[in-house]
């Protein structure tokens, strides 16, 4: 998707899905939840972080 010819527009999109999403898990870690599920979701906001990264990377190497 990054290499194809899909549009800016729809690359800020997924970049702001992506920043949706982590936002959400944020949210729930700072409300409190069980120490499982608190790992859990700390897994998946390091997980969006990790793919928000990449994608600057690569948007900032182009």
């Amino acid at each position: 998707l990054l290499q194809g010819d899909s549009g800016q527009q729809e690359k800020e999109a997924i970049i702001l899905k992506f920043k949706q999403a982590q936002s959400a898990v944020k949210r729930q870690l700072d409300l409190g939840c069980s120490p499982q599920e608190y790992q859990l979701l700390l897994k998946q906001h390091e997980a969006y972080q990790a793919a928000l990264t990449v994608i600057e990377t690569f948007k900032d190497n182009k």
